[in-house]
């Protein structure tokens, strides 16, 4: 910012008269035909602030605001929270001394884009020599500050990264963790096959192969960290070729406590260097015997990891796998034969990972595994257990067969570890103590927090147990028909009969389960058995309709249709004697993926029922297309009807069975526990009812005495 004197340059212009109304008519009239074709503002001085009495029509088409937009309000109105407020005294200076000035500060248009404005600030003196109105030029000079920044940028790649070639500079805005492209050079077609206008629409991640997008995730993660970036990538051009570049972006500039910040940058031509850049960067970045990522790229994608947990919330966590006793087999084997066994280890814990995870070799017996995007931390230990098992499995080498075992040690974010550095060093500090202790075995950092995942370990390897040995049972509760009283079907929930800690509830297990990836074998269990008991209570004379919950994972498999039919085949149970009962919680991409299958279900006479209307978003879009034939509403609704007090629940509950009738479904309350509630609902022409009121769940024996 600089401030030139009235007298070195930039005179105040001439009296035009005392502020008043007339005066204020010819101050514009002058401006208007001294400067009418340039971008101007004029403000009245001498009151409250410098209010707002005139905008040129080119003002209009630089900012989009208008007069009646502005008039009687301040300049300053361009300026957002990231304001130069030293640039601004500097001007309320001169202007308090009668003298004009200069200056460039970051604006905002009336949409809100950003635009860098070179202002010059006039003072109209009066009769008396006094500032009495303001005229400010501007004049939008965005293209070369950013020009400035992509030049510095420029100087700084050749010195740090060497190499000339044809490039292009360019700006991105800093804001939530994401890195949008704000400005673009002259010259940007020659690499990427579209002018200016058509990149900054698109975006440069249209551009870059989808193979290599990881790099701007990178990029954005290091730049909002406050970090410059240098790398490589490729471009599908226009013409359909792919060519490689070399990105440099700088420090983030301006502004960087407002959350505004900018960073430059330039993307040059690296396609004559482009296999030999390549190769270096693979070679500097990746295990030469797997092709895994190494110690290097793996810390990289741990920052990138905690800068998404920070801003998308979640959790991440850090394994490092030793293989035991590998060094002593090397030797054993000879490195030839050692290199194929890391290699088909390396396979294995690679199976288990999704695409948003890393599997890096970080020594000669070391693999790490970075697991993101978990919902909590204790998620990671289902993986572990995947990622140590398959590490057990026999390896085959020739006439041989191998056996391995790994020792693990984890750090978790934000349960443990909060930066990158710490997380690696504490992830390195619970390996040392598993194999101190235990080869073989896995530990977290933090000592409560591993106490408590070998509990929850403890409980998944005795709820798998559980499975295997029988100790689940089924207790039954029933339905009631509002209207007449009668009971036709039944629900079967599961139990635990635990050895130790006695009968579990669901809500004590069912969540441990869906962890730990084993609600597909429940949902077996428990549908093999209530399709026989459901016969049994056939051919006892006294059938009884059940109800079984499918859970997500059970949904999601292949198999899941199959195994229904399957199950009704051995038990010789007629389908329409069964009814699945699907929860509204499940995400609405599972419920439509598993329509089809639904259908299929219910083509052959299972009935097909909606759990727990009401507590989802999105419950009226999932009614429609889903073949349904019942709905049950949440307890949570249910509980507060007949309490005098609920008119909205009372409404809202009839607008459910309106909505469920008017869809041809029958209507069933959850949670029904006084007498008050129960006649609300028959009131309602709900249809079906569950609850204490009627009936707990009980054992099987006692079903056939319902009435």
């Amino acid at each position: 910012m600089s401030t030139d004197g009235g007298r070195s340059g930039q005179e105040a212009l001439p009296a035009l008269g005392p502020v008043s109304a007339a005066g204020t008519a010819a101050v514009v009239d002058a401006a208007v035909r001294l400067f009418g074709s340039e971008s101007f503002t004029v403000s009245r001085l001498g009151g409250a602030g410098q209010p707002l009495v005139y905008v040129s029509d080119a003002f209009t088409r630089l900012t989009g605001y208008a007069l009646e937009d502005v008039e009687g309000r301040d300049l300053a109105l361009l300026e957002g929270e990231d304001a130069d407020q030293e640039a601004a005294a500097q001007v309320r200076s001169a202007l308090a001394d009668g003298r004009g000035g200069s200056c460039v500060l970051r604006n905002y248009r009336k949409d809100g884009g950003l635009f860098f404005n070179e202002q010059r600030h006039l003072p109209v003196l009066d009769q008396d020599g006094r500032p009495s109105h303001l005229l400010v030029l501007q004049r939008d000079v965005t293209d070369a500050m950013h020009a400035q920044g992509a030049e510095a940028a420029g100087r700084e790649l050749v010195e740090r990264a060497g190499g000339r070639g044809a490039s292009f500079g360019y700006a991105v805005s800093l804001e939530d963790g994401k890195a949008e492209l704000t400005w673009v050079a002259e010259g940007c077609g020659a690499l990427t096959g579209l002018d200016r206008e058509q990149l900054l629409a698109s975006g440069l991640e249209s551009l870059v192969l989808e193979e290599d997008r990881e790099r701007l995730l990178e990029r954005a993660a290091r730049l909002c960290a406050g970090e410059p970036f240098h790398g490589r990538y490729r471009l599908a051009r226009q013409a359909g070729e792919a060519a490689w570049v070399e990105d440099y972006v700088t420090l983030p500039r301006w502004a960087a406590d407002s959350g505004r910040r900018v960073a430059y940058g330039v993307i040059r031509d690296a396609s004559a260097a482009s296999a030999p850049g390549a190769e270096m960067w693979q070679e500097a970045h990746h295990d030469a015997l797997t092709g895994l990522p190494n110690r290097r790229l793996l810390e990289d994608r741990v920052q990138q990891a905690l800068f998404e947990a920070r801003r998308e919330g979640g959790a991440a966590a850090l394994a490092l796998i030793d293989l035991d006793y590998f060094r002593f087999l090397g030797r054993t084997l000879g490195p030839g034969r050692a290199d194929r066994v890391l290699r088909e280890v390396a396979e294995r814990l690679g199976a288990h990972l999704r695409r948003t995870d890393t599997l890096a070799r970080v020594g000669e017996d070391q693999f790490a595994v970075l697991l993101t995007k978990l919902p909590r931390a204790r998620s990671a230990l289902p993986v572990i257990d995947k990622l140590q098992a398959s590490v057990l499995e026999p390896v085959r080498d020739g006439d041989a067969t191998l056996r391995l075992s790994a020792t693990v040690g984890v750090e978790v974010y934000p349960d443990g570890a909060e930066d990158a550095e710490a997380l690696l060093a504490n992830a390195e500090r619970a390996l040392a103590e598993a194999k101190a202790e235990d080869r073989g075995s896995y530990r977290f950092h933090a000592g409560g927090f591993d106490s408590a995942m070998r509990e929850h370990a403890t409980l998944v390897r005795d709820l798998r147990r559980a499975v295997l040995e029988d100790q689940l049972v089924l207790h039954y509760q029933p339905k009631v028909d509002l209207q007449t009283g009668s009971i036709s079907s039944v629900e079967a929930l599961v139990r635990w009969a635990h050895p130790e800690r006695g009968l579990l509830k669901p809500a004590e297990f069912l969540p441990v389960a869906e962890e730990a990836r084993l609600g597909g074998e429940l949902f077996a269990w428990v549908l093999e058995r209530a399709c026989r008991q459901a016969m049994r209570w056939q051919q006892q004379r006294t059938p009884r309709r059940v109800a079984i919950n499918a859970s997500l994972q059970a949904l999601e498999e292949r198999s899941f249709t199959t195994r229904v039919k399957d199950a009704l085949t051995r038990s010789d149970l007629h389908p329409g004697l069964l009814e699945i009962e699907i929860n509204e919680r499940s995400s609405g991409e599972v419920l439509e993926a598993a329509s089809d299958k639904l259908r299929e279900l219910r083509g052959i006479g299972v009935r097909i029922a909606l759990d727990d209307f009401g507590v989802a978003q999105g419950s009226l879009r999932q009614l429609r297309g889903m073949p349904l034939d019942g709905l049950k509403i949440d307890r949570s609704f249910v509980g507060r009807l007949g309490a005098g007090e609920a008119d909205e629940d009372l409404e809202l509950v009839r607008a459910i069975i309106g909505l469920g009738k008017s869809l041809h479904l029958r209507i069933t309350a959850e949670g029904i526990e006084t007498r008050e509630q129960n006649a609300v609902l028959r009131t309602l022409a709900c249809d079906d009812g569950q609850g204490f009121l009627f009936s707990h769940a009980v054992p099987a024996e006692y079903v056939p005495a319902f009435a």
